[in-house]
């Protein structure tokens, strides 16, 4: 089985993984997903599309959650049940319902190590949305669908700049995506934005085995888009089998 990698330069947001996934799994691993996604958002009330995307790298795939952008949980205890209820509704394995629950376990400790805070006073705000719960569970899903394979990446981009969040304008990267980029290899730029959100870290941290210097040529790759842009590109990933060693840069 030929290893899987996934190119985080263009930086990394909750919903880019599965996006990538969708487009690099086979015609029946997609029908499953969208079967399983479907009931999982029956659960918090939206729905989701998967749209064709043309951008520089190429044709890729976007996901939207219709409704996500409304808050569904404020607390973690409350936040860590509700990951669990849609695990279950989706179908997940058990090796992936282990995995959202680290992602979300791993943005909670973010947050209260970002506002120096117990774990129980943390109140979150853009994780707590359904579109962002919906994004960690989709990834758990993808996990699964690609036979749960770890992926070998490159460096995080992160952006550069100035954000406007739920706690004010901040400085990238933010104090809970600085928590969560421990021990990650990561650079500033190569634009001005948050290129890599705190969700985005929290997914490829828990499904990375390693970090490399140079990524190798592409076989047979997928884009996931995300909506935001950077100096008129959208952010994306790339993921990809590989064949033969070129330079990272």
């Amino acid at each position: 089985m030929r290893r899987l990698y996934i190119d985080l330069r263009m930086g990394i947001s909750g919903d880019m993984f599965p996006a990538a996934c969708y487009q690099f799994i086979n015609k029946d691993a997609k029908s499953i997903l969208e079967s399983s996604l479907k009931k999982a958002c029956k659960e918090l009330g939206i729905d989701f599309k998967i749209d064709r995307v043309t951008d520089e790298p190429g044709f890729g795939s976007s996901l939207s959650w219709l409704g996500g952008d409304r808050i569904s949980v404020k607390d973690p205890k409350e936040a860590i049940g509700t990951i669990r209820n849609l695990g279950e509704s989706a179908g997940l394995s058990e090796f992936s319902r282990i995995l959202v629950d680290r992602i979300m376990n791993d943005i909670i400790e973010a947050e209260a190590d970002a506002h120096r805070i117990s774990l129980d006073k943390v109140h979150l705000h853009e994780v707590g949305r359904k579109g962002a719960l919906m994004n960690i569970v989709a990834s758990g899903l993808c996990f699964d669908l690609l036979e749960r394979r770890r992926l070998i990446a490159s460096y995080i981009s992160i952006g550069d700049g100035m954000v406007e969040t739920a706690h004010g304008i901040l400085k990238i990267p933010v104090p809970a995506s600085a928590h969560l980029l421990r021990n990650m290899r990561f650079r500033f730029g190569p634009f001005e934005g948050e290129m890599a959100t705190p969700t985005g870290i929290a997914i490829a941290r828990n499904i990375i085995e390693e970090q490399v210097d140079y990524l190798p040529e592409a076989s047979r790759r997928s884009v996931g888009y995300g909506e935001k842009t950077f100096n008129g590109r959208k952010g994306f990933v790339r993921l990809f089998e590989s064949g033969t060693t070129s330079q990272g840069d």
